[in-house]
């Protein structure tokens, strides 16, 4: 038994000494991003930068819809740019634009367009514009079918920088110099983020994930050691050691549990279908939520004229096609385009999925249907990642426990939540985030909770940092 004591309390030493930094690191930054979260343009931020469209000048060449229905068109957007409209299709993880009157394109938008659009944000006057491939603000693939973007630098009091696709001509980030100095210290250290490590996406991966994974078990090893040698002695009912080893085993028999949760879970947010599945539904469900149709509807003979619409989006849902006409972030409205023009509300009824909602999961049968008006526990937003109501959740008695949630604003099938992906909901987000519904309804409670304990993660990081250092003093002696 002394033998394995040894050797696990050499494993935890070595371990410490190599990540105690990391640790520190980690409960520091992570206590900033509570306050100061990743950059991300809001839907209200995007919407103030589109023009709205002159739809009594509007006409969309048909060379688009045949375009778009023949190929694997995901999505087709139509907006104004620079007075003229275009439409945007979307597939394959990129983006072409092309004038919506001819057919014409795919068009690169210069960096004149691109101040243009970015002065008519509201912040400023345009001082500088540059255009990159990505940066420290846009490296995420997502920005991938944008790029190049023209990064658009504004003469105001934040320093605010805008993003502007050369793909699309619209403003796909921004960023403002407080945001800009916050997550340098925050959400950059946190994710380990830096650029030159960032674009390398496999190589991040990895790295986060066996750091993690060396620090849960570091972790662990700590706990079990703490519980071993927990005894009284002469001057203490818990612990034998003395001054800063006291307070590392006694400190840890509490907080090292909050340790464990947050680094065991940090790992799992690079889970990527190691453990769990990943929530992604297959290629085959999208399409039959979405139907054959091909896009089609000229939206100058359905909405008229006169509506400061600023963004229109053709809908294949269930087998037929829609358009959604958007005035605004959250504000949408929603019309058949064949023969009747049928203008109705902002979303679709659940009814409207009746004929393929027991052909989404093959060999199973749907035992349960809900519209969810409001979140929770397995469909939920925050602050800082907002998601849609209503939506529809479908139930399913397969081996897997599936469930399906369907977005009724844009009738697309958003996720799979199996039985592992349900599970991973608390193993990540609940032990990470601690956005379980009654927490998320009390923001205050939860912002000072989650503080405390980055805090009390932090001070013992640090003690763990002073006896590595001290470790290190001797092993060079």
């Amino acid at each position: 038994m002394a033998h394995w004591r040894t050797l696990l309390a050499a494993l935890h030493r070595y371990l410490g000494i190599g990540l105690c930094l990391l640790f520190a690191m980690w409960f520091a930054s992570g206590l900033v991003m509570l306050f100061h979260p990743f950059p991300a343009l809001t839907e209200a931020q995007r919407f103030a930068c589109l023009e709205p469209i002159d739809l009594g000048t509007t006409a969309v060449h048909s060379s688009l819809f045949e375009r778009a229905s023949t190929d694997d068109t995901e999505a087709l957007r139509l907006t104004s740019l620079m007075g003229r409209a275009v439409v945007h299709r979307h597939g394959a993880g990129s983006i072409d634009t092309y004038w919506a009157d001819t057919g014409d394109g795919p068009i690169r938008v210069s960096t004149a367009h691109a101040t243009s659009v970015a002065e008519r944000c509201g912040h400023g006057p345009a001082s500088n514009v540059e255009t990159i491939g990505d940066d420290q603000w846009t490296v995420h693939e997502g920005f991938a079918g944008h790029r190049p973007l023209h990064r658009v630098s504004l003469d105001d009091p934040s320093g605010t920088v805008l993003y502007v696709s050369s793909r699309s001509g619209e403003v796909v980030q921004q960023t403002t110099r407080t945001q800009r100095g916050w997550n340098w210290v925050g959400s950059v250290p946190h994710w380990i983020y830096p650029t030159v490590l960032r674009r390398h996406w496999e190589l991040w991966d990895s790295l986060v994930w066996w750091l993690a994974a060396l620090g849960s078990v570091g972790t662990c090893v700590g706990l079990i050691l703490g519980l071993i040698r927990w005894r009284r002695s002469a001057k203490s009912a818990v612990s034998p050691f003395r001054g800063a080893l006291y307070w590392h085993h006694v400190s840890g028999l509490g907080v090292g549990l909050v340790v464990l949760a947050w680094i065991l879970s940090g790992g799992l947010s690079m889970d990527h279908g190691r453990l769990f599945s990943t929530g992604a539904p297959t290629g085959e469900q999208r399409s039959r939520v979405a139907g054959t149709t091909r896009f089609d509807g000229n939206p100058q003979t359905i909405f008229g004229v006169n509506q400061p619409i600023k963004e229109i989006e053709w809908l294949r849902v269930a087998g037929r096609s829609y358009i959604a006409a958007r005035t605004g972030s959250g504000m949408q409205q929603l019309a058949t385009t064949d023969d009747t023009a049928q203008v109705f509300g902002a979303s679709f009824s659940s009814e409207l999925f009746a004929g393929v909602r027991s052909t989404l999961v093959p060999g199973a049968d749907l035992t349960e249907q809900a519209v969810l008006d409001t979140f929770d526990t397995y469909y939920y937003g925050r602050e800082h990642a907002p998601r849609r109501l209503p939506v529809l959740r479908l139930r399913y008695d397969d081996p897997a426990s599936t469930w399906l949630h369907l977005d009724l604003t844009t009738g697309r099938l958003l996720e799979r939540l199996d039985s592992s992906r349900r599970t991973y909901r608390f193993w990540f987000n609940a032990l990470h985030s601690h956005d379980l519904p009654w927490m998320l309804e009390r923001p205050a409670l939860r912002l000072s909770w989650m503080s405390l304990l980055c805090a009390a993660g932090f001070l013992f990081s640090c003690n763990g940092v002073w006896l590595a250092w001290k470790r290190l003093r001797v092993l060079r002696a």
